[in-house]
């Protein structure tokens, strides 16, 4: 009986000893797990905020004369984004005739309120002007039949 008793508690011992060394492997690792799963944003990086491409901001593309000031250019696209906090919408946008080529690209709004009827995924309508600070929309719908 007292081998049992003394084979017993040498087998409870060591499962006593594997379990500390498993829970001082956890108290080391699941500290760590934190660290290497996020990512800290470097002190100087932030969000990269659009801001309205400017009259003179380079070449234009072949076959684009320079914009006409303040006028209005009709144009269609999609909606791919809305920041209503900021006054940007991002349009997937086709050829915006005598202004660009299609593209996809952010615009700000003249009045955050043209945000109101349209939402990510929309087809739109929409009026750009050219103005020296950069481009606005002016006018924003959803696109209507005839326009698809």
């Amino acid at each position: 009986m007292e081998n049992i008793l003394t084979s017993l508690t040498t087998v409870l011992s060591n499962v006593l000893e594997s379990a500390k060394r498993n829970v001082y492997s956890l108290l080391i690792i699941l500290p760590l797990l934190p660290i290497t799963s996020c990512q800290k944003q470097k002190p100087g990086a932030q969000i990269t905020r659009p801001t309205p491409a400017t009259a003179t901001s380079g070449p234009r593309p072949p076959g684009f004369p320079p914009p006409v000031m303040n006028q209005p250019y009709p144009a269609t696209g999609v909606v791919v984004l809305i920041n209503r906090k900021e006054g940007w919408i991002e349009i997937n946008h086709e050829e915006i005739k005598g202004l660009m080529p299609a593209m996809q690209m952010e615009f700000w709004v003249t009045d955050k309120s043209l945000f109101d009827n349209v939402k990510a995924g929309d087809r739109i309508d929409f009026a750009v002007v050219e103005t020296e600070t950069g481009e606005y929309l002016t006018e924003l719908k959803r696109a209507s039949n005839k326009s698809r």
